[in-house]
């Protein structure tokens, strides 16, 4: 138990003024590997508890299922990639801010409610982000594939009968 935890009265009351200086010990190779895990282990929480990130990882593998179907070009897998790890971090954050709110109470707190509503707009503003960046990369490549009918068939993807 670090020093400064044994001076606070209330664990949620942290005073920058009763913090006393210790030094941590420099973070060595076995501790990175730790951090590490504790970060696949985090994923694997939002991934097993939270319904929208398994929304938005559906709607992110078809989204790249489209592109490499579209072959896009460098700089837009770039924005791309962007736009999908921009939801996966809001929806992350969203997910660490309400089971902290959750772990200080399970009842009814306008904070607690500020907290929880403010940092699902977040997820919302980077979903919106996301399909407008979506939306600039693929529909200069579909409005001309569906102007010319020149859009791959569904035999693309299931293969064709006559080969049966």
């Amino acid at each position: 138990m670090r020093p400064f935890v044994r001076l606070r009265t209330n664990p949620l009351a942290w005073r920058p003024e009763h913090q006393p200086v210790v030094s941590d010990p420099p973070l060595r190779a076995t501790g990175r590997l730790q951090s590490f895990s504790h970060a696949f282990a985090g994923l694997a929480f939002l991934v097993r508890n939270e319904p929208n990130m398994r929304i938005h990882l559906a709607a992110a593998l078809s989204a790249v299922i489209a592109g490499l179907s579209l072959h896009l070009s460098l700089s837009e897998w770039r924005w791309f990639i962007f736009a999908i790890a921009l939801v996966v971090a809001a929806e992350a954050l969203n997910t660490a801010v309400e089971q902290a709110c959750n772990a200080v109470t399970r009842g009814y707190h306008p904070a607690i409610k500020a907290a929880k509503d403010v940092a699902a707009g977040a997820v919302l503003i980077s979903a919106i982000a996301a399909a407008l960046i979506g939306a600039t990369i693929f529909l200069p490549h579909v409005i001309p594939a569906l102007a010319s009918g020149n859009l791959p068939s569904r035999n693309w993807i299931c293969g064709d009968p006559g080969d049966a």
